[in-house]
């Protein structure tokens, strides 16, 4: 039989039974995945059901021309498995839509689902279905997936109260600076093994489900949390859009790395900028009440993820200020993100 190259000669229902042999392994509590009008499956008794979309579009949120088919469909994956660390939950079942133009080739579709694959492997994540259809020029990715958390133990953005502590996971900055360095035509304003790390931050994200679990078993008071996707500067004011708090950060305190710090001072730029403004880094960022900042430093000794104590919530209403290492103290923006239908100046 002649090997089929692309979706023309393959066509739908090829392709469909073509992924299907990539996934047909499930857990006890799938009762039936790929191939019906529906998954089916069971859920956990004491648990609460968490849901959650991501849509990524060529040219939009990534550029073939700096990402690999297998990167591109591990990352697809992975962020919006940070959606579910960021409530405090466990993944467990996904579905994809794909949106892909006929002259795709086969080649290419596996290696997205081998980077699909891998990121549900490392997770113990079942993909259980989902939808292909024609897009007319572009590749369109959309996953949706489920997750649990106990009952009494779901963060939410909202819950922060003035005193509560700011705590985030590991460092910030590095996806956007590996992102412009994918960018860049000079490579080499910073040392190899430095930019390989800054740009598999940004290519391989890595989900805090270990951290959100750890956090999510402990009797440590969470008041509030989200994931970094926007910068810590945008994430941190969806924490504080109650008309009652707003924010200290401690520049001194905020955590950066090695390759970071070599990259800056390559180009001379002010690592504090990255930190807070560049985006996609998928660390959590969380509030605790203040007793609890002794037994939740304890709790981390037990991972190799460091956390670091960056601020506090503070009554002053809707504002972000920032204790510089000088002494001084400036204001920050206070914006609600990343805006599809606006322009805007993200790179």
């Amino acid at each position: 039989m002649r090997e089929m190259k692309n979706l023309k000669q393959l066509g739908e229902f090829g392709l469909i039974e073509h992924l299907s042999s990539k996934f047909n392994t499930y857990s006890k509590r799938v009762k039936k995945g790929i191939g019906d009008d529906c998954a089916v499956f069971s859920t956990l008794s004491n648990t609460s059901q968490l849901i959650s979309t991501d849509a990524l579009i060529e040219s939009i949120h990534f550029d073939l021309k700096t990402i690999s088919p297998k990167q591109l469909g591990f990352k697809a994956m992975s962020v919006n498995i940070s959606d579910i660390a960021a409530m405090g939950g466990t993944p467990y079942l996904a579905v994809i839509s794909l949106g892909l133009p006929k002259t795709t080739s086969i080649k290419f579709i596996d290696k997205l689902y081998s980077g699909l694959k891998k990121s549900c492997d490392l997770y113990n994540i079942q993909l259980v279905g989902g939808d292909t259809i024609a897009s007319p020029k572009h590749l369109f990715i959309n996953i949706c997936i489920l997750g649990e958390a106990v009952k009494n133990r779901v963060f939410y953005r909202k819950g922060a109260r003035p005193g509560d502590q700011i705590f985030v996971t590991g460092n910030l900055g590095d996806s956007a600076m590996g992102l412009k360095l994918l960018r860049s035509k000079n490579k080499s304003f910073a040392s190899k093994n430095h930019s390989d790390t800054l740009v598999k931050k940004h290519l391989e994200p890595t989900p805090r489900i270990k951290e959100a679990r750890l956090l999510a078993k402990s009797n440590v008071k969470v008041t509030s949390m989200i994931d970094i996707s926007d910068g810590l500067e945008q994430d941190l004011a969806h924490l504080c859009t109650t008309e009652k708090i707003g924010a200290t950060l401690y520049e001194k305190n905020l955590p950066f790395s090695e390759a970071l710090r070599n990259a800056c001072l390559e180009k001379e730029y002010n690592p504090t900028d990255w930190i807070l403004q560049g985006g996609e880094d998928y660390e959590l960022l969380f509030t605790i009440t203040p007793r609890d900042v002794k037994k939740l430093n304890r709790l981390f000794t037990k991972t190799d993820i460091p956390i670091s104590h960056i601020g506090e919530i503070t009554n002053i209403p809707k504002k972000i200020q920032l204790k510089k290492k000088t002494g001084k103290t400036i204001f920050l923006k206070m914006t609600k993100g990343f805006d599809h239908f606006k322009p805007n100046k993200r790179s």
